[in-house]
């Protein structure tokens, strides 16, 4: 079961649509729910910090302060309201710092929320979310910044590929899928005739935790977007939740995501489950 939820808490929005909906899920779930609000500092090359009036990076440091604060705020009352346990907790740091301490954070926590980088409002959602996925090792819920209604899970889409990131977002996903009346296996295919075995087994798998599911393939030619592929899958069923591997590496001080996972990120438009 899903006891102790994580959120990161976003900064200069009205609305913080990650925490009002980690808030419902945690209601539903009667978790434990915890927010993380930073207040980012001034990350300027040593050979540039002479050219900046200190009144300015003093101005912006009590600016970011009253930012964190105010998500601080947000995050108590949206908790509150939900009725469910909550503590919030501030760290001030740079991008980076902020980053792999919240990954660090989340090792420890049974799911962990973030929200979708809106491209429109530049900030620091993407490389949270990229670092956390990659390296809490546990799930991470990305909820789209245009998410309106609260935590639901009628139904459910698992993109399945056999890969060992799909197979930890499926085991990290069984709480939630415990929570759907209708759960599909989305299987992208080569070939239209191609026999899915595997599909099969995961039905079998599911079905042995009490799981009725259904698997559906999708044959796709050469070059074809499979994101573009489960996210039309998405809108067909009305589902509520996708679940997934999250594919890329690691190296020094950059984070690369595979294709589609990025593509999944910058377009998704219902919450998504991903393990790496």
């Amino acid at each position: 079961m899903i006891r102790d939820i994580l959120v990161n808490l976003a900064q200069g929005v009205e609305t913080d649509r990650a925490c009002d909906f980690a808030a419902s899920l945690a209601a539903s779930f009667g978790a434990h729910l915890t927010g993380l609000s930073v207040a980012y500092e001034i990350d300027v090359p040593p050979f540039y910090m002479g050219a900046l009036p200190t009144d300015f990076i003093d101005a912006q440091v009590l600016e970011n302060q009253a930012a964190a604060e105010k998500a601080s705020a947000r995050f108590t009352a949206a908790a509150s309201a939900a009725g469910v346990a909550h503590e919030v907790r501030s760290l001030s740091a740079s991008l980076g710092v902020a980053a792999n301490s919240f990954a660090e954070m989340a090792r420890l926590f049974d799911l962990t929320v973030v929200a979708q980088p809106d491209p429109d409002r530049p900030g620091p959602e993407e490389v949270i979310a990229e670092t956390v996925l990659m390296e809490s090792g546990r799930a991470v819920l990305i909820v789209p910044y245009v998410q309106v209604k609260p935590f639901s899970a009628e139904r459910a889409v698992v993109a399945w590929d056999g890969s060992r990131p799909a197979a930890r977002a499926l085991a990290e996903a069984l709480p939630l899928l415990h929570r759907t009346k209708e759960v599909e296996v989305f299987r992208v295919v080569s070939h239209r005739d191609e026999e899915d075995t595997v599909g099969a087994d995961v039905v079998r798998h599911l079905a042995r935790h009490g799981l009725n599911a259904k698997v559906r393939k999708l044959p796709v030619t050469s070059g074809e977007p499979i994101a573009a592929a489960i996210l039309n899958e998405v809108a067909d069923q009305g589902a509520d939740f996708v679940v997934m591997g999250g594919y890329g590496h690691s190296r020094i001080r950059e984070l690369v995501m595979g294709g589609v996972t990025r593509e999944i990120l910058a377009t998704m438009t219902v919450p998504v489950l991903m393990a790496h």
